[in-house]
């Protein structure tokens, strides 16, 4: 099957349009118009007149999931998911920054979504390799079945075949080119605190300039915050204005935590983050 990705818009509109025109909804988190039909844009609807600007295509990658934070505890938030974005959701429901009856969740089965710098494919390589959405109230099209599934950890073949120093080098030539424009962390919907570490004065942990070491001490920490909650959208390295590939470094750590505790982020409301719930069965090859 194909995705027809026009038929999917339509049924966004008219859903987001009844959901606002009965008041089930205060706001509709979707896709709406750039520049271009290849830069499609995070768009808030607001008011059924506000649905007309929504659009829906395979550079509609942006994660909405980043934004139900930015709303009052409470409000009514319809919001369109893909696969990523659904166990996003579900993060996001575990660690109670949002009530799942405060939202409307609308399902989109996709594959073949493409990086618009690139023209790219990008459902293996920098997204969880899934099709359909986790959680879902609506499905706006038919769920994907027959198609090929490749694990979202076969790009790790070549990373992990480094020994500890070429990854070392791997990775400091990698963070080197960072500009500190955090452009990641604003795009991660797992990104959400208020101060964000590295913003504090008192205490100070890390330099914000764009130097090494302060560079390695940002990204590293990041890395170490997002363990057992990634939810491997890609939405990190597509933001990065200097292609520093993150999302290898976040694949290995949830590729660990799944091995070491049996579950992958966002894939249940039932579960806990792995590494806020402990269980004595769980494997101690963290301590190693």
């Amino acid at each position: 099957m194909s995705i027809n990705f026009k038929q999917i818009e339509e049924k966004l509109k008219s859903e987001a349009t009844k959901l606002l025109e009965e008041g089930k909804v205060g706001v509709v988190l979707a896709y709406g118009k750039g520049y271009d039909e290849n830069h499609p844009l995070p768009f808030v609807a607001r008011k059924a007149s506000d649905v007309e600007n929504i659009v829906f295509n395979e550079y509609c990658t942006a994660n909405m999931a980043r934004y139900i934070v930015r709303y009052p505890r409470g409000t009514k938030i319809a919001i369109a998911v893909k696969a990523a974005d659904s166990r996003a959701v579900i993060q996001l429901i575990q660690e109670d920054k949002v009530k799942r009856e405060d939202l409307v969740i609308l399902g989109i089965p996709a594959y073949g979504m493409k990086n618009a710098k690139t023209g790219e494919v990008v459902d293996s390589k920098t997204t969880c390799g899934m099709y359909n959405p986790v959680i879902y109230d609506t499905l706006l099209g038919e769920e994907v079945h027959g198609q090929s599934v490749v694990s979202p950890y076969d790009v790790l073949a070549e990373y992990e075949a480094m020994d500890k120093e070429a990854r070392w080098a791997f990775w400091k030539k990698e963070l080197d080119k960072c500009i500190r424009c955090y452009a990641c962390r604003k795009a991660c919907p797992m990104c959400y605190c208020d101060p964000c570490f590295i913003d504090q004065n008192k205490p100070k942990w890390g330099e914000k300039s764009p130097e090494s070491h302060g560079n390695l001490m940002y990204h590293l920490t990041r890395f170490h915050h997002l363990a057992g909650r990634c939810i491997d959208c890609g939405e990190c390295s597509r933001a990065c204005p200097v292609d520093i590939p993150l999302y290898l470094f976040h694949k290995k750590v949830a590729k660990d935590c799944e091995e070491m505790f049996g579950q992958a982020a966002g894939m249940s409301i039932e579960d806990k983050p792995a590494l806020v719930n402990f269980r004595v069965e769980d494997s101690d090859k963290i301590l190693e």
